[in-house]
Order: structure tokens, then sequence, then C-alpha cells
């Protein structure tokens, strides 16, 4: 049997996942949003930031300043990136770029480490199609500024990606995706996500349901990525690379929870972004009371381990971690809830 690798945690996570905002502006096809509901609406204030947050930043490495929603929509977002600002820490977000405005990008540019910018769609109809919206436009106008500031204050800051998601429907726009990061100088090239499912009706884009075409496509676009100098990554890897790396637990070995924390904007802190049950909130609980409590190590204890592991690990559905050829990690049609509290929009028919 294969070894399980051992992992130590700090007296400090050394990142953490903040979730600024429970809003997104956008429902795009594909996303859990359009499916699903938050827990509760909520944002982040700056004064919550600084309270609950602040005593970490010291300790930590890097933050993530979104993990589901749109961090754009929080309406603290320019005061607590200032804040952030003044300690020694990477940053990051992904955005879908629509809410870059003049006040975020002179808030952002020179200070901010990275910047995904998610896009699915790399024409004005596939991207309506793709993210229902008419924003192709505006983004294109957003990204232009964003560099022209960056330009103009000599920096390379925030290093940009392009994010999109790998639908068998949306693959043949890949190497768009490509060209795309090529002509806004996007320093990180191209992230692909597979796509996982949340309804019936698009459950047969799922990768697994056509691997030789997925195989096919994403090989040609690696070497047309190569030829153009662009970094081109599949988050979950090739077909091939990810059955070997979760054969064995049903998703690649993981040591998230041993240096990172998870914190929505109501409170609550999870031992992972996608796990489905707190171990805690911070209006009631310190974060590094948290950190080095019984909770999280009894969820260390389950991740990695077959014969001990947790339901939320069990079913990984991260987007770094899944299995792309398990249905039960691609197919949430008929689920219920999904991670950090979120439950099903009921239907309503006319």
């Amino acid at each position: 049997m294969m070894e399980i690798p051992e992992f130590a945690a700090g007296e400090y996570p050394n990142h953490m996942d903040v979730e600024l905002s429970s809003i997104c502006n956008l429902r795009c096809r594909f996303c859990h949003l359009s499916y699903f509901n938050p827990k509760e609406s909520a944002q982040i204030s700056l004064a919550e930031f600084q309270k609950y947050i602040g005593p970490m930043l010291p300790h930590m490495h890097s933050i993530t300043l979104f993990n589901k929603f749109e961090a754009l929509t929080c309406r603290d977002f320019v005061p607590i990136f200032r804040y952030l600002s003044e300690f020694d820490i990477e940053t990051y977000f992904s955005t879908n770029g629509l809410l870059l405005s003049d006040d975020i990008l002179d808030v952002i540019v020179g200070k901010l480490t990275y910047l995904t910018v998610s896009i699915t769609g790399f024409t004005p109809a596939s991207y309506r199609q793709n993210m229902n919206s008419d924003g192709y436009q505006i983004l294109r106008q957003n990204l232009t500024k964003l560099n022209a500031l960056k330009t103009k204050r000599s920096t390379r800051y925030p290093i940009l990606r392009i994010s999109t998601v790998g639908m068998l429907d949306t693959l043949e726009e890949l190497t768009m995706a490509i060209d795309f990061a090529a002509e806004f100088g996007a320093e990180e090239g191209v992230q692909m996500t597979s796509f996982k499912s949340f309804a019936e009706p698009l459950n047969e884009f799922m990768p697994l349901n056509d691997m030789p075409t997925y195989t096919k496509v994403t090989k040609h676009a690696i070497a047309y990525a190569k030829d153009l100098g662009i970094k081109l990554v599949l988050q979950s890897g090739s077909i091939e690379e990810n059955r070997e790396q979760t054969e064995h637990l049903g998703h690649r070995y993981c040591d998230l929870p041993w240096h990172r924390l998870s914190v929505q904007p109501d409170g609550e802190v999870y031992p992972c972004p996608m796990a489905y049950a707190p171990i805690g909130n911070v209006n009631d609980t310190p974060l590094r009371t948290l950190w080095n409590g019984a909770a999280l190590d009894k969820f260390r204890r389950g991740v990695n381990d077959p014969d001990n592991m947790n339901s939320d690990c069990a079913n990984c559905t991260h987007c770094r971690h899944r299995s792309l050829t398990l249905r039960k990690a691609n197919d949430f049609s008929a689920a219920a809830t999904y991670p950090t509290g979120m439950r099903r929009k009921e239907i309503t028919h006319a």
C-alpha cells in the first residue's frame, strides 16, 4: 500500500483564504452560483477584517481574498486592500474583471501580487453564452486600463493570469484563451479548470464523458502555448496524470489543512475552501485558537487516510485535488448542498 505522507502544522497558518463577500455580479452557466445560494448574504467590513484577520497577518506568507464569489462586490474592498498593503504578505484574488473600476485599479496596481481574471468565451457571442453577460468589451477595456496603469507605474504587479473553464463544448476556444493571454500580457498565462456539473442538462459537457477528445484538445493547446511562449496549466492535470494521482485516495494527496484556513464573510471558519462543515466562527473563537484546536486536528487526521477519511475528502471537489474520472467528484446535478453551507435554489414554476 502507498505510504501516507505526513504533514506538520506550524503555530500559525502560512496562508488564508478570506471570502470578502458572498455576492457575485454574474450568473455564469457553469457556475455553482447559478444553482446554489450562500448560507447568508454577507460582507466583511474593514473593522471586522482588522479585528479578526489583522492579528494573523504578521505571521503569514500569503492571503487569497476570494473563494466562490466576486471579491470586488465587497463594499470595503478598497480600504481592506489598502490596510492589507501595509503588511509584507503575498496577495491574490480572482475576478471576472467587470468591476475593475479606476479606484480599484489605483489601489491594486503595484501592490497586489497576483490577479486572475476568469473568462470563458473569447468572442462576444461565446462570452454571452457562457458568462450570461454582454460584458466582453467592458472586460477588454478594463484589462487595457490595468496594463496602461502598470506601464505608467513601471511595475509588473499584479501579475496577470487568465482562467477558463474546460467544458467539452468550450475546449475549442482554448487556443483563443492562449491568444487572449498573449494579447494582454498575462505573465502567468492560462489556467484551465475542468468543468464539474451542477445541473443535469450540463452533465454531457463533463470531460469524463469524452476523455479522448479532452486529451487531444488539451495536448494541442499545450503545444500551441509552448510555441507562443505562454504558460498553460491544467489545474487537474492531464487525464493520465490525474488518474494516477487520485486512484489511491479518490483525490490527490492534500496538505491544505496543515498550512491554510478558509474564512467566510459571516465569520465561519473551514479547514478547506471546499469543506461542508465549519470548525468554528471568528465571532466566537480567535483564529489562532481554531488553528490549534481539536476540531481541525480531527479533520487533518481524515484527509489522506483511506481507512479514516472525512466525508468532505472522500467526495473532494477541490479543483486542484479532485479526480477527473470519478463521477461523484464531477457530477453535482442532484446535490442539495454544496461546500461552506450553500443550498440548492428552489425552482419555482409559473
